[in-house]
């Protein structure tokens, strides 16, 4: 069952209310949420400064990325990768330039028409995602922004036709291999995972929003103003993805006794 909030007694976070009624009581509270959904959503603005909630609420976690997940027919063709290549990560960037110029139109409210992509068969370590002889694919395109001009669902289609013409260039084949396609827009990653913006970093990785600073001055080493409570997630240092850097030092902190 989903939390609803955060329990607090005598200004300390003593557990989580589930949706469904019941409380899990215990003496320290970890969420690995966005840390807009911990502190105004489930927290609540009156057990924090205001000041502190006005930090939170200026943080930008507008997204820039959209994930597209891919059912195969079969493997693509990457006769010049080893199969311990294809189990890794593939990325999809010519060059700095490339990565600029994919950005740019981010800016003014249109999708990148040469994505930069990140793509990963994580069937190939894991063969119980699909029937034997098929994969399944999932690939990050920067940039897209979360409010596209003219809107995703008349935008998302072909920024996915996108994203496949420029995987075929690279693997020639792939989209006759393609038995379904999920587009996941900013707008989707926001509604499903609950994550304002739909960021996928549950912030921008700015120069501002990192290290000590990171979510805000006063939460930026995972413990918060709430004793009992900590910050785990893609909202804290050093950001999101699979390194699960974030976990692994709120947990090194909580254990040292803060």
């Amino acid at each position: 069952a989903p939390v609803a909030r955060i329990m607090v007694e005598a200004d300390r976070a003593v557990g989580v209310a589930l949706a469904e009624g019941a409380e899990i009581r215990a003496p320290i509270v970890v969420s690995g949420a966005n840390p807009r959904i911990t502190f105004l959503d489930l927290l609540g603005p009156r057990a924090l400064d205001a000041g502190f909630v006005r930090r939170i609420g200026h943080v930008r976690m507008r997204g820039n990325a959209t994930k597209l997940h891919l059912a195969l027919d079969a493997l693509p063709d990457f006769s010049s990768l080893s199969q311990e290549q294809l189990a890794g990560r593939l990325v999809v960037a010519p060059g700095i330039d490339a990565v600029e110029a994919a950005f740019n139109p981010a800016k003014y409210g249109e999708a990148s028409p040469e994505p930069v992509l990140e793509a990963v068969i994580p069937s190939l370590t894991d063969p119980s995602l699909a029937p034997a002889g098929k994969h399944v694919m999932s690939i990050i395109a920067q940039y897209a922004p979360a409010e596209l001009r003219g809107g995703w669902e008349a935008g998302g289609p072909a920024f996915r036709d996108r994203i496949l013409a420029v995987l075929e260039r690279h693997l020639p084949g792939l989209s006759a291999r393609v038995l379904a396609a999920e587009l996941l827009t900013p707008a989707d990653l926001e509604a499903r995972y609950r994550m304002p913006g739909g960021h996928w970093h549950h912030g921008e990785l700015a120069v501002d929003q990192l290290m000590m600073l990171r979510p805000v001055h006063g939460a930026g080493r995972y413990a918060t103003p709430v004793p009992g409570l900590w910050l785990c997630g893609a909202g804290s240092h050093p950001g999101g993805g699979v390194m699960g850097a974030a976990g692994l030092n709120a947990a090194r902190r909580i254990l040292a006794g803060g």
